[in-house]
């Protein structure tokens, strides 16, 4: 029987298709404004208040997703990333709309669900799967009939050095640490209770501990993955993510030099 010819241009639908999953990453800085005449420094604000002190497992699961935390300049110690209210819910309701289009609870549900059933792991290793079926010259023409567009073009780079070293662990690390947040931020907005939240977190902190052997790996993971999301992302602020990632590596008091990553999660 001849086998039926290998079709190159269904990479481009496969690579353009993976941006339709919202995938919100942080508030980005402002535009700067015009310079302002100094203003008297302010006294200094007053230390947060103390959290109190979370279960070993609990503050372990909270540490996978530190990068979103820290470039979002929330709190690590606590499952809301500030103290609870109506200022806190507010701000965690408009992250949530407008970087992933979740207005309420269903969206919620919804957007945890396709996370976790494949997120951008699943046409990372569709794509994969692609182009270890070609050529490099057959790969080359396809990106020459298109015109070479940038997106395709990152995204095949990006999985043509990944793909093969990541093997079983694909971009979990990068759908999952994003999980974890969506369910800290909706638990925030009042979108899902406390004992439901960590319910969803913690399981999928589990799978993470599995998964990867240390923060240093998850890190990465997350990187790749964000990488793989959006050049356009990668391009603009990449950079701010790299360097949060080496100050949680770096920092005595990060969670990830706080917490263990051996520690046991099965008292959370």
């Amino acid at each position: 029987m001849t086998a039926r010819p290998r079709r190159p241009a269904a990479l481009l639908a496969v690579a353009l298709a993976l941006g339709a999953l919202a995938t919100g990453c942080s508030r980005d800085d402002a535009t700067p404004r015009a310079a302002a005449p100094p203003a008297p420094a302010p006294a200094a604000a007053p230390a947060p208040p103390a959290a109190p002190a979370l279960a070993p497992a609990k503050a372990w699961a909270l540490a996978t997703s530190a990068i979103l935390t820290e470039r979002n300049r929330h709190r690590h110690d606590l499952l809301a990333g500030a103290p609870p209210g109506e200022e806190t819910a507010q701000e965690m309701k408009e992250i949530l709309s407008e970087f992933w289009g979740v207005n309420g609870r269903e969206d919620l549900l919804q957007t945890l669900q396709a996370l976790d059933e494949g997120g951008h792991r699943q046409g990372f290793e569709r794509l994969g799967a692609q182009l270890e079926r070609l050529s490099d010259e057959q790969i080359k023409a396809h990106l020459a009939s298109q015109g070479y567009p940038d997106e395709l073009a990152h995204r095949i780079e990006v999985v043509t050095r990944w793909y093969r070293p990541l093997g079983a662990k694909s971009l979990l690390g990068w759908d999952y640490a994003r999980y974890v947040s969506l369910c800290r931020w909706g638990y925030a907005a009042g979108y899902l209770g406390e004992d439901e939240a960590w319910a969803r977190i913690l399981p999928v902190a589990r799978r993470l501990q599995r998964t990867f052997a240390s923060w240093r790996e998850l890190g990465d993971n997350y990187l790749i993955g964000r990488q793989f999301w959006s050049l356009q992302q990668t391009r603009d602020n990449g950079r701010l993510y790299v360097e949060v990632y080496q100050k949680l590596l770096a920092d005595p008091q990060s969670p990830w030099n706080r917490h263990a990553w051996a520690t046991s999660l099965e008292d959370g």
